[in-house]
């Protein structure tokens, strides 16, 4: 994978708190930690954030541009709330079956979410778990997730 870098919009960035930037920076290095496409050579993804949707952009290091795919609010906006609908029942759960069972719900929706920018990124070969990983840092951008409790990871199944 030769995908090394994510820059995520100035305007973006300018609104977002600090909170919001540290954990942005976090997404992003767990994105890039384990990311597998089939862009061949070192790239950068540059995302903005508009009111339209997202704009994902494929640039070399050469600043040559491999591609830019939208993403519309819309099309992730069902998962997001979903999303974000089960991290917040999980904040309230009592007992371990629901908290599992609401977890394990978290888990299949963060596929779906996944699955939908798997397929919209087909051209560049995004794995599953790199598209989770990018919609993670999607949410994030689009939600204030540094005020939701519990919205990063996952409980460990016995």
């Amino acid at each position: 994978m030769a995908l090394h870098s994510v820059q995520i919009d100035e305007r973006t960035l300018q609104r977002g708190s600090e909170a919001q930037r540290v954990e942005w920076e976090a997404i992003v290095r767990e994105l890039l930690s384990r990311a597998k496409s089939n862009i061949e050579e070192p790239a950068r993804l540059d995302v903005s954030v508009t009111e339209q949707g997202f704009e994902i952009e494929f640039h070399t290091d050469r600043r040559q541009e491999l591609g830019t795919i939208v993403i519309p609010h819309q099309l992730l906006s069902e998962h997001i709330t979903e999303y974000i609908d089960i991290v917040r029942q999980i904040a309230e759960a009592d007992g371990l079956n629901q908290l599992e069972a609401l977890d394990m719900a978290k888990k299949v929706t963060h596929d779906r979410g996944g699955r939908v920018l798997k397929r919209e990124l087909r051209e560049f070969g995004f794995d599953l778990e790199t598209s989770r990983r990018l919609f993670t840092l999607l949410l994030s951008l689009r939600v204030d997730t540094t005020r939701i409790v519990g919205i990063h990871g996952h409980r460990t199944i016995r």
